[in-house]
Order: structure tokens, then C-alpha cells, then sequence
């Protein structure tokens, strides 16, 4: 046993890497290499054993039938499509920046700029500064026109309209008179339209330099038309107007109306007499009298009073003193422009208490002709009207804006003895001068007035 055990341990694995080394280089011997290496080494006079020739035999195969031709397939054509670009399909909205502000300048430079803005009257204008090279401060101070304003307006200026385009501004006029198409083809155009329009245009060029006097874009187109018409069955002159409507609240009466509101009294433009006037016959004195001879004895007492001024208020003492006029807040009545009181021809001329028909929309207002306004102003009537017009109108908010107010007053139409008016007499002799005219249709509404104050006893 101690023998064997011996024998085993001699068989070390180095002994047994070793035997396998042997071996693999005995079987090495049996490949083409060594014998390449032993002819090498001997000249290569051995001769190679003769290798195995091996014939290829050919074997007959029959030669493949064709295959039938496919059916013919029909022919699609693929248009070429553009390429495909995921960018595309997926991109985002351009983003725009906005431009960059342009650089300040450093130092005053020369050129022009200009400037648009909207004035409180309702004109637009355009201001253009102009910057010219010029000589030192001291020097150029001197000159008038280093700093100068050149003013210059430009003003559309209007024709009369047509009776074919005076529908445009109402076109409810043709569904209140009956025979209208008959009044239009008999109107034309008044004489007093030209010295109207002139009397704007040099209200314009006289307070140009001044834009705080300056007639304002309302008043200046505050006109459509005059027309003057004879109605073709009765020969009844009609003076027809189409204007705006703006309010007056001006007037008044002590026989009717005693006291008037403190504002009133103390109102430096409140005035306190119309055109429209009548002997006073009660003896409440005026309520505005004091006033007024407060006013102008401050006047004479003023060493630097206008005379104008003082003779203004000298004749209103007077005139209150003696008369009764209209109150706007009370009666109904228009405002007539003191151009139609030029030339001579009397024909259609509207005198102080003729009658008017005032027509907005389908309805018809009575009233009188109570007053005469500036010049170049048109379309005005009282504050009792145009609170009838529109319950929201007050002494500064008009009622109507735009021109489809038509006026038509009646000359020589007037009561022959001036008085308060007779409101059962103002709205009968309205109906019967509209008569005149043809009627009223169906769709027109005739609006009565009624007394709001007690009438002086006789």
C-alpha cells in the first residue's frame, strides 16, 4: 500500500503536460507540414505520391420547360412624390419679432415732421414742424419768421341737396306726405342758400388764425338744404329746411312765469328775450329785469366798457321793461338764421310767429317761428320741442345729431295781434297748412302741444 501511494504521487501534472506535448507532436508528423519541411531540407528529390485522378461524370438532365408567360398586369403609373421631410410635417410657427425702435438721435437735426391729431370742435388736423439750418440763438431770435406758424385748412364745401337726395337724410319723408312726390318736383333750390354757405365760409376765414373761436365741423356742415316750394293745388309757399337740431333755452315772461331758477339769474349768457315778443300786459315786473340793471350799471360805472356793451344792455333794460317773450323750456319754436332775412324778395321770407311744422321721422311737431340765430348757424329749436323730439335732450346735449330734421315754415302766416301762444290755435292752423300741402298719410303721426302754463289774465 505504501508502495502504490509512492508510485501515484510520482505522476505529477507536469509529468502528464509533458506526455500531452509528445503526443501532439507525433501526430504532427502525419500532416503536410513536416514533409514540406523535410523536402525543403532535402532538396524535394522525393518523389510525391501519385495522387487519385477522379473523373467528372456528366449526368443527361432534360432541359426545363418554359413556364407560360404571366398575363400581361396593367400598368400603373406612380407620380413622383416630393420627398418626405419630417422638419416639415412638424414645424413650428414662424416667429415674428417686432422691429427694433429706431435709434434716438443724438443732437437736433434739421427736416420735417408731422403730427395728426382731433380737436375738441371736431376738426382734424394735421401739424408739420419744420426745422431749416439756422444762425445763432441771439441773432435768429430777432427774426420774425425763425418762429412762425403757417396755418392751412382745407374744408370740403357742400352743395345744396336735391329733392332727389333729400330721402337720403329721412327716408320716412315719402310715407308722411301724401302727395310729396308732387312738392318735390315743384321745389328748388332757395336764393338763400349762397349767402348762407358764404356767411360759414367767412366765419371760417375770419377766426382761421384763432382755433378756439374757429366755427366748428358740426356747424359748418349743420345744412342740407333749402328749398323753397309752392304746393301745386292751393299755391301755399313753404320754405323747407333740412337741418340738424341743436336747443335753445332761451326766453322769458314774468306775466307767465315770475321766477326764474338761480342759475338763470345768475347766467352771464343767458338770454332773456327772443324775436317773437308782445306788449306786456300783467304787472309782475320781469324776473331778469334786476339783473340785467345790475349788469349795466356796472357798465357805465366801467370807464374801460365796450360802447357796444353798454348799449346792448341798455336796450334789454328796456326791452324787459315793455315785453313778453317766449320761454324755450315752455313753448315749441324754431330758430330761423338771419341770412333769410337778406335780399328782397319776400315770398318765402319767415317773419317772427309765422307757423312750422317740424318732421322727424314719421312724426309732426306744431310750432311757430320764435327767434332768429347767427348768420351761418341753422337747424336750432327750444328746449320744449326737442324735449318732445327726445325726453334725454338738454340745453347741452342736442337731440338730434344728424341732418334729418326737416323745418317747414309758413310765411305770412303770423297772428296780426302777437301773443302767448294759443296751443288749440297752433295745433288746428298746423293741420290746416299741412292740408294745403296735400295731408298728411296714414303712417304719419301728428304730435299736439299742449299749455304747460297758465295764461295771463286779459
Amino acid at each position: 500500500m505504501t508502495t502504490l501511494r509512492k508510485n501515484r504521487r510520482r505522476w505529477h501534472p507536469f509529468r502528464w503536460c509533458l506526455l500531452g506535448v509528445l503526443l501532439v507532436g507525433a501526430g504532427s508528423l502525419y500532416t503536410e507540414g513536416p514533409a514540406r519541411l523535410a523536402r525543403a531540407l532535402g532538396g524535394g528529390t522525393e518523389s510525391q505520391p501519385p495522387r487519385e485522378i477522379i473523373k467528372e461524370v456528366v449526368v443527361y438532365k432534360p432541359a426545363p420547360q418554359p413556364e407560360p408567360a404571366p398575363a400581361p398586369q396593367p400598368v400603373t403609373i406612380v407620380q413622383p412624390t416630393a420627398p418626405w421631410h419630417p422638419a416639415d410635417a412638424f414645424a413650428m410657427p414662424a416667429v415674428t419679432l417686432p422691429p427694433f425702435p429706431p435709434a434716438l438721435p443724438e443732437q437736433a437735426m434739421d427736416g420735417s415732421f408731422s403730427h395728426f391729431t382731433k380737436l375738441q370742435s371736431g376738426i382734424n388736423m394735421r401739424s408739420m414742424v419744420e426745422f431749416r439750418p439756422g444762425s445763432t440763438a441771439s441773432h435768429d431770435r430777432k427774426l420774425k419768421d425763425a418762429y412762425m406758424v403757417h396755418l392751412s385748412m382745407s374744408l370740403y364745401l357742400p352743395h345744396a341737396a336735391s329733392p332727389a337726395e333729400l330721402a337720403a337724410a329721412n327716408p320716412e319723408l315719402k310715407k308722411v306726405f301724401a302727395d310729396y312726390d308732387a312738392l318735390m318736383a315743384a321745389a328748388k333750390t332757395s336764393h338763400w342758400w349762397a349767402p348762407l354757405m358764404l356767411h360759414k365760409q367767412n366765419q371760417v376765414r375770419k377766426n382761421a388764425a384763432t382755433l378756439s373761436k374757429l366755427l366748428d365741423r358740426h356747424n359748418f356742415y349743420d345744412t342740407d338744404t333749402l328749398l323753397e316750394i309752392s304746393a301745386p293745388n292751393s299755391n301755399r309757399k313753404v320754405l323747407w329746411m333740412q337741418a340738424d337740431m341743436d336747443v335753445v333755452s332761451d326766453g322769458s315772461d314774468g306775466d307767465r312765469l315770475p321766477a326764474m331758477p338761480e342759475k338763470v339769474m345768475k347766467s352771464d349768457y343767458y338770454q332773456p328775450t327772443t324775436s317773437y315778443r308782445w306788449k306786456k300786459l300783467g304787472n309782475v315786473p320781469n324776473p331778469l329785469l334786476k339783473p340785467w340793471q345790475d349788469r349795466l350799471d356796472k357798465l357805465q360805472k366801467d370807464k374801460k366798457a365796450a360802447p357796444a356793451a353798454v348799449k346792448h344792455a341798455r336796450a334789454v333794460v328796456n326791452d324787459l321793461k315793455t315785453y313778453s317773450f317766449l320761454l324755450a323750456e315752455y313753448d315749441p319754436f324754431i330758430v330761423i338764421p338771419l341770412t333769410l332775412q337778406e335780399g328782397r324778395d319776400a315770398a318765402f321770407r319767415p317773419k317772427p310767429g309765422d307757423y312750422a311744422v317740424v318732421v322727424i321721422g314719421k312724426r309732426v311737431f306744431p310750432a311757430i317761428v320764435g327767434d332768429f340765430g347767427p348768420n351761418y348757424k341753422c337747424g336750432e329749436a327750444s328746449l320744449r320741442l326737442a324735449k318732445a323730439v327726445n325726453p334725454k335732450a338738454t340745453p347741452y346735449a342736442r337731440p338730434i345729431s344728424d341732418l334729418s330734421v326737416s323745418y317747414l315754415v309758413f310765411p305770412g302766416t303770423a297772428e296780426s295781434q302777437p301773443g302767448s301762444i294759443d296751443y288749440s290755435r297752433l295745433n288746428s292752423r298746423c293741420r290746416e297748412l299741412l292740408q294745403e300741402l296735400g295731408g298728411l298719410s296714414q303712417d304719419a303721426e301728428f304730435v299736439e302741444m299742449n299749455d304747460l302754463l297758465e295764461k295771463p289774465a286779459p
